[in-house]
């Protein structure tokens, strides 16, 4: 660089500059994001009576339980507990890599602008009633992007994979069950 040359300036509209500033803002914000996400946060104890799931993924999956699990079981506090204690189980017996992946799924969702793009909706799940969590989910399992319904995927599945684990999830989906007596 020349030093008798004056440096080059940077013509920006107003516009320019202000897109340059929102996209500034979420680049600082994706990063705090990661980070927290990546293990950089300190990770919150299982809840009680739980080996995985924490206190804030409760929150966030109980009203979800009777959507997803819907015409299951009857639902009440006593069953939801019940399937959530399923889904942490399974997550026990799971790779700790996908269980890792539950969980950041977990995370995500816990931030409002990423529950906002995975899902559609800004509010959060546990303030939502029943008439509210199942209309979120039907969004959500009808939004364009493929990322969405994976995600939404990913929490149903293990949900329905514990329950039908349970004596009461085999005998519904007309599974009798392993074999009691192996002829010889």
């Amino acid at each position: 660089m020349n030093p008798e040359q004056p440096p080059a300036s940077i013509d920006l509209s107003r516009r320019q500059f202000i897109r340059l500033g929102l996209v500034g803002g979420a680049v600082i914000a994706s990063g705090a994001t990661l980070s927290g996400l990546s293990g950089c946060s300190r990770r919150a104890d299982p809840a009680e009576g739980f080996r995985h799931l924490r206190p804030a993924d409760l929150a966030l999956l109980a009203p979800l339980v009777p959507v997803l699990l819907a015409g299951a079981f009857e639902m009440n506090d006593a069953s939801v507990r019940k399937a959530l204690q399923g889904m942490d189980t399974l997550l026990d017996y799971g790779a700790p890599g996908a269980r890792a992946d539950v969980f950041e799924l977990l995370d995500f969702l816990q931030l409002a602008p990423a529950r906002w793009f995975l899902t559609g909706s800004w509010q959060s799940f546990e303030t939502m009633d029943e008439a509210q969590a199942r209309e979120a989910v039907a969004h959500w399992a009808g939004r364009d992007r493929g990322l969405s319904r994976l995600a939404l995927r990913a929490l149903a599945a293990p949900l329905q994979w514990a329950w039908y684990m349970t004596p009461e999830g085999s005998r519904a989906s007309g599974y009798p069950g392993p074999p009691q007596q192996v002829s010889a």
